[in-house]
């Protein structure tokens, strides 16, 4: 009997049914590769459909699988439903994910290489993508349906697990044109009513915003070796930076520096630098810096400079100099009051990873005027609104839940061995 199986399985030929593993691929592959062909030729990606066709698409959709379980008896349909076909879709649906997450999403219409041209630099919005997902979506749903026929308690884990999965992927896929993601330049002048899209169109918010104060937290500021030909710092065979700290001194390859004295926020008056409270003060240190080789100094100030400042080193010979590192915000925050009236007004405090939720709109910290650095009077905001998010949510949800339905029946199955 075994040998009439093996036998049976050696005389299957290609796009013979029942299907397996090698169609199963086959058509997988097609299917990334015809949607790469198309973002190739056309360029343009895919606008997943709005509400409330996408809600109507979904609705289709589950009536499709119904009916054509239900009343189509083709081997396709029942190859739809198999294991082969189920592992083809989530490992080219991964694959997609996979090159979302190590791929940079910043596309350049204006100067498009071939990730852009293949639409690997905005997959979400690629004909890969939406091929992928639709074959996943397919698969899942003749799955759940089948699975639904013959429903059982041993099914719940399974079921939850994969309507799970298929309200996470349609969702997120056709739920992504219902989401907005609007930016906002805030300033502490006058108040800002309007956002503006990646494409520059702009939208009146019915509400507005205004800076209170914006606030900058830096990370300790550093020197380092600079090559004075190219003003590049000398960094190559494990070459460091020394961290400015007033009354210590650090070892840059052969050089003692000694820093003197530091002034977080410095002007410099004739030759040398001293503390100011007007805008655009720079960190200036005072170094002596010592050759060990041959005993020579060199002592004076650094800066790292700002818009009001040029930055200043410290001469060391022809070749190096010592230089300080440009600031590097460690975290910034803004503090904002919105009007929802010329009456009615709240104040938020916003700051990089910690959003604010406002009349619907998720409101993030995102950037400044780099150009100002610390004195800054323009907040970048990124306002977003995604109505499918709780029902993403949901999904994830009943994957958690028939995960743990699965551990728990896995548990009780070895206590009732043990007993």
């Amino acid at each position: 009997m075994n040998k009439n199986i093996r036998d049976t399985k050696h005389k299957n030929k290609l796009w013979q049914f029942p299907w397996g593993y090698r169609e199963s691929f086959l058509i997988a592959f097609f299917l990334l590769l015809s949607g790469f062909l198309i973002d190739l030729i056309d360029g343009g990606g895919v606008r997943m459909p709005a509400w409330p066709v996408n809600i109507a698409i979904i609705i289709i959709f589950i009536i499709y699988f119904i009916l054509i379980h239900y009343l189509v008896k083709h081997p396709i349909v029942k190859w739809l439903s198999s294991t082969p076909a189920a592992i083809a879709a989530i490992s080219t649906f991964t694959l997609m994910v996979l090159l979302l997450g190590f791929i940079p999403q910043t596309p350049s219409p204006a100067d498009p290489s071939l990730l852009d041209s293949l639409g690997l630099t905005n997959v979400t919005s690629s004909w890969p993508y939406l091929m992928s997902a639709l074959y996943l979506l397919v698969v899942l749903g003749f799955t759940i349906v089948r699975r639904f026929k013959s429903f059982t308690i041993k099914n719940i884990a399974f079921l939850l697990n994969h309507i799970g999965l298929w309200i996470v992927v349609v969702t997120a896929s056709l739920g992504s044109s219902d989401m907005w993601r609007l930016s906002m330049g805030l300033e502490t002048r006058h108040p800002s009513y309007t956002a503006f899209d990646s494409k520059g169109q702009g939208y009146n918010m019915g509400f507005g915003m205004i800076l209170l104060d914006f606030n900058i937290e830096e990370y300790p500021p550093e020197v380092g070796l600079m090559h004075n030909r190219d003003h590049t710092l000398k960094l190559e065979k494990g070459g460091k930076l020394a961290t400015v700290k007033e009354g210590t001194t650090d070892i840059l390859d052969h050089y003692t520096l000694t820093f003197e004295k530091y002034i977080p926020f410095a002007r410099k008056y004739g030759d040398n630098y001293d503390t100011t409270s007007i805008a655009g003060g720079a960190r200036a240190v005072y170094i002596i810096a010592k050759d060990e080789r041959n005993g020579n100094t060199a002592e004076g100030w650094v800066c790292d400079g700002s818009y009001a400042i040029p930055a200043d080193y410290l001469i060391l010979n022809k070749e190096l100099s010592v230089a300080m590192t440009q600031l590097r915000p460690k975290k910034y925050s803004s503090d904002i009051r919105i009007y929802h009236s010329m009456d009615e007004y709240e104040d938020f405090y916003i700051e990089v990873n910690k959003p604010v939720t406002i009349d619907g709109w998720k409101i993030y910290q995102t950037g400044y005027d780099e150009p100002m650095g610390r004195w800054s009077e323009t907040s970048i905001i990124e306002l977003v609104r995604d109505p499918w998010l709780p029902v993403v949510y949901i999904g994830i949800f009943m994957i958690l839940f028939g995960t743990l339905y699965l551990i728990w029946m896995g548990k009780g199955r070895i206590k009732t061995k043990k007993a």
